[in-house]
């Protein structure tokens, strides 16, 4: 039973906990004690890899593993983890887990895991906890099979873009290192300097990381990602959309600054994230059809009586839809 209720308090008793105690303490913490997270932020759906079941803590006796401790630091807001992971903060966190523990350990001395209103809302959530684990193993097995040919169906009109911006005062994206952003003209004028620069053979990434007043892509060598030029803003998509993969443009400006792009052909790599978010969804959505399809539901027909006939001249309503009967296959 002790696992069943460790299960249940994450799901449903955790949200409370967190948000009143860690949100408090959280305020009184100068943001200096962070140090970077170590978690991946794909762990949502358990605890982080590598955790192991060694006990590190216990309270009144009761043992607390790594695991679940790495699970109960998921019920974290993302942006507040990193601070949760460093000695200070874990010891906030595990004060947080000792308040749920002595309570969870206090609702089963009184008798409260034995109420049938408290064991149906452990079941909902162990049945929530394990759907949504079976739907994303279902989904992601097919993630692999089917992301090479999808890749082949999007590569034609999508490109890989890069930029060197530069700012100008007035412009949207403020200069480098809090420097003053020239005029127009005087932006202009660089830009063209640097174009003609990268026309004589200049690498564009190490340009950009050295030139580029977008701070955040040039570090990246100008890297703005994957996209499609019928989606970029017109001023932009226009002239990208005229490149071929290798080709650079001409300056451009735009409210943002003045732009030097770089087009590529996307690589597999870079079009993953955005194609196996697509191809999850569709998987997962396949997968629930299927499973739904094949189940034989009985339904009483007390309980669900059938839905009043829709007036003569009127469509009847989808399965699914409000007023709609819901489907049986029993």
């Amino acid at each position: 039973m002790r696992k069943d209720i460790v299960i249940a308090v994450v799901a449903v008793i955790v949200v409370a906990a967190v948000a009143f105690g860690l949100a408090r303490f959280r305020h009184n913490v100068p943001v200096g004690a962070s140090t970077p997270s170590t978690d991946s932020s794909d762990t949502s759906a358990g605890a982080k890899p590598g955790a192991s079941d060694k006990v590190v803590m216990r309270v009144n006796g009761q043992p607390v593993t790594e695991r679940e401790f790495a699970l109960f630091m998921q019920s974290v807001p993302a942006d507040q983890r990193p601070f949760y992971t460093s000695p200070a903060g874990r010891r906030a966190l595990a004060d947080e887990l000792v308040k749920l523990r002595v309570l969870e350990q206090e609702g089963k001395r009184i008798g409260i895991t034995d109420d049938p209103e408290v064991k149906s809302q452990i079941e909902m959530a162990r049945a929530q906890i394990t759907a949504g684990r079976a739907l994303e193993k279902l989904a992601n097995a097919k993630v692999e099979q089917q992301i090479r040919a999808e890749y082949e169906k999007e590569k034609a009109g999508a490109i890989s873009l890069r930029h060197i911006l530069v700012a100008y005062a007035g412009g949207q994206v403020p200069a480098r290192g809090g420097q003053q952003a020239p005029s127009v003209d005087e932006a202009m004028k660089k830009a063209r300097a640097i174009a003609a620069k990268l026309r004589a053979g200049a690498d564009f990434a190490a340009t950009a990381r050295a030139e580029s007043d977008d701070e955040q892509s040039g570090a990246q060598g100008g890297s703005l990602g994957p996209a499609k030029p019928d989606q970029l803003p017109p001023e932009i998509g226009g002239v990208v959309g005229k490149l071929k993969p290798g080709e650079m443009s001409d300056p451009v400006k735009t409210q943002y600054g003045i732009h030097i792009f770089k087009v590529e052909q996307p690589s597999l790599e870079d079009l993953r994230p955005m194609l196996t978010q697509k191809i999850r969804q569709q998987a997962a959505g396949d997968e629930v059809k299927r499973l739904q399809a094949a189940a034989k539901v009985d339904l009483d027909p007390q309980f669900f009586p059938p839905a009043p006939a829709a007036p003569q001249g009127q469509p009847q309503g989808m399965p699914g839809a409000p007023g709609a009967p819901p489907k049986s296959n029993g």
